[in-house]
């Protein structure tokens, strides 16, 4: 199980980043022929709120900014309101402290920090940890010290809606040649 996490402002939903998050989205859980299966992604705005996205379960999510930042929307909305809840089949809302998901972490830990890391051999179960817009310094030593290791995805500086990309797809060629 690839489990992919995302640390944000709730602010970002509500302005013109909406579209890195959406974004992220899109590359951490969807395909051209639909969900990743296999990918639990865990979207955490202000360290608690929580909008979680099961590929396995999840169904008529579409790709395109505007359908995806309404679900963001509904999903913090809800939060503010009722708190714990369903959006749709497969997403749902939680107050879940992003200490809590750190300490669940299976398989492999990983960090996304813009550059440098290891070369990880990106096995099939792990838990990826990203930052919007980037990884704040005092987060990086904290995911450290819970055994989480920075992932190298390129030489090239990039944001982490291009990087969750970058780690399915070297995720999905090293289980291809296994």
């Amino acid at each position: 199980m690839r489990h992919i996490i995302l640390l944000a402002p709730s602010e970002s939903i509500s302005s013109e980043d909406v579209g890195y998050i959406s974004r992220f989205v899109v590359g951490a859980l969807l395909l051209s022929h639909g969900a990743r299966r296999d990918v639990r992604l865990d979207l955490v705005f202000d360290g608690e709120k929580c909008i979680g996205f099961d590929g396995a379960s999840m169904k008529n999510v579409r790709p395109d900014e505007q359908s995806l930042s309404g679900i963001l929307r509904a999903g913090l909305r809800r939060l503010r309101d009722r708190g714990e809840g369903r959006i749709m089949q497969g997403i749902n809302t939680k107050l879940n402290p992003l200490e809590e998901l750190l300490e669940e972490a299976r398989g492999s830990r990983l960090y996304f920090g813009a550059t440098g890391g290891r070369s990880s051999t990106f096995e099939s179960d792990f838990t990826a940890f990203f930052q919007y817009p980037h990884l704040d310094g005092e987060v990086e030593g904290e995911l450290q010290r819970k055994g989480f290791e920075g992932m190298g995805l390129g030489r090239c500086p990039m944001r982490p809606n291009q990087a969750v990309v970058m780690l399915n797809n070297a995720t999905d060629r090293r289980l291809a040649h296994a």
